[in-house]
């Protein structure tokens, strides 16, 4: 048989193998049902009951959140959006085990909902929600400054963590990433991409990096950005 034959057998079968392997290897996650799609406004966000902290999926505000590295909350009807377009987001809270008397302020005040802020009105709400397919997110609609409660404790621990997700977000790039505190979280970390979650309490590089490779820009809109 020629050397050349072969060669191409090997490679075939690599490739078999290969195609194998992606087909069977599990998913990072955990799968949520999803709950729709629906662009809604900032107070059925607030009044819908999703089906897992943080959400995966469900009705969501018209704008969305950016790539970046946040140092307080942000508006949970932009941040299901941007898991629309196929953003993974890490959630981590420091402060997990004192954080019940802060739930219930946090998670009805309609306000967090509208703008992750206590201030501004409706009607400037309003002037900056617009057509996403037609603009760009809402940079300046989710000043990180102006959000409302903390995850972040004083604690030396807090201060690593919040290093090592800075670091590693850094090193993805951070396209369609984005890392924020969630006072409302129940674990120290949760990752979040659509219809998908994973939640620990030790940080975790592998197990992070292996949940955005496999879910970033998988959402079910695509989009340049």
């Amino acid at each position: 048989m020629s050397w050349w034959k072969i060669g191409i057998g090997v490679i075939v079968l690599g490739a078999l193998g290969w195609f194998g392997w992606t087909m069977t290897r599990p998913v990072p996650g955990v799968k949520v049902a999803d709950l729709g799609r629906e662009h809604v406004a900032p107070e059925q966000v607030a009044s819908t009951t999703y089906n897992s902290n943080p959400p995966s999926s469900g009705p969501h505000l018209e704008t969305w959140v950016k790539a970046g590295i946040y140092d307080a909350p942000q508006s949970e009807g932009e941040l299901i959006h941007s898991l629309e377009h196929g953003y993974v987001i890490i959630s981590y809270n420091c402060g997990v085990h004192l954080q019940s008397s802060v739930i219930p302020g946090l998670t009805r005040n309609p306000e967090f909902f509208l703008t992750g802020s206590r201030l501004g009105g409706r009607d400037d709400i309003i002037k900056k929600v617009y057509a996403h397919e037609d603009a760009s997110p809402s940079g300046d609609f989710n000043k990180p400054e102006l959000a409302m409660g903390s995850a972040i404790t004083d604690s030396a621990t807090c201060a690593t963590l919040r290093q090592q997700l800075s670091d590693l977000a850094n090193r993805k790039r951070l396209w369609k990433l984005i890392v924020v505190p969630r006072p409302q979280l129940d674990t120290t970390i949760a990752l979040t991409a659509w219809t998908y979650i994973d939640k620990f309490d030790q940080f975790d590089a592998r197990r992070i990096e292996r949940f955005i490779d496999y879910h970033r820009d998988q959402g079910p809109e695509k989009t340049m950005e």
